[in-house]
């Protein structure tokens, strides 16, 4: 207990450190930021502003055949950090009355811009992964579409191969459609499609 503490304490203060020192010592050529004029676009981050607020899923999934298999109801909760830059996702997902029936499904994720990589970064876990997985994403404006890839090893030395899109269809409705590639195929299987409802504020 003793070093898991010790550890938290010094994560924290490197924190500190690396936020209060890093800037001085861009000027000593020990760290440099990107240089202005950058050719690499600007970050969007409609979409990451876009999923403030409470959120009421409707969830459908699919068999390998692209068949219905069931349905789910659920609640998704997101909150913006202050800088409108990154949004936390709990989601909870229950039975098909909206009953929360154990042992219920729970996720949570950060996503947002990153600047140093570039793109869309999502970290996600959940009550039925082994692994973190890591998406990474694009943003087309014009559709206002998200477009999302993830590789997530599956405990036995491969890695499973996901696709996204999450649809941004007018204000207070979001749809995301889960992909998986086939192994051999390479086809995409859809398993689930999820829409969102924005709950009117109170």
């Amino acid at each position: 207990m003793t070093r898991r503490l010790s550890w938290r304490a010094t994560g924290w203060a490197l924190s500190l450190i690396v936020a209060g020192v890093a800037p001085a010592m861009a000027g000593d050529g020990a760290a440099s930021s990107p240089a202005k004029g950058d050719a690499s676009p600007a970050p969007d981050y409609e979409p990451v502003r876009g999923q403030q607020g409470v959120w009421d899923a409707d969830i459908r999934f699919f068999d390998v055949d692209g068949k219905p298999s069931g349905q789910a109801r659920g609640v998704q909760r997101n909150e913006l950090l202050s800088n409108g830059h990154w949004v936390t996702n709990d989601f909870r997902v229950f039975d098909a009355a909206g009953v929360d029936v154990p042992p219920s499904f729970q996720g949570h994720g950060v996503w947002g811009w990153d600047p140093v990589a570039r793109e869309y970064i999502d970290a996600w876990v959940d009550t039925h992964d082994g692994a973190v997985r890591i998406d990474h994403g694009s943003w087309n404006a014009d559709t206002r579409t998200m477009y999302w890839t993830a590789l997530q090893p599956d405990g036995q030395g491969h890695s499973v191969n996901y696709r996204m899109t999450e649809q941004y269809e007018k204000d207070g409705l979001r749809t995301l459609t889960f992909f998986q590639v086939a192994l051999q195929s390479g086809r995409l299987v859809k398993l689930a499609e999820i829409r969102f409802t924005r709950r009117d504020k109170a």
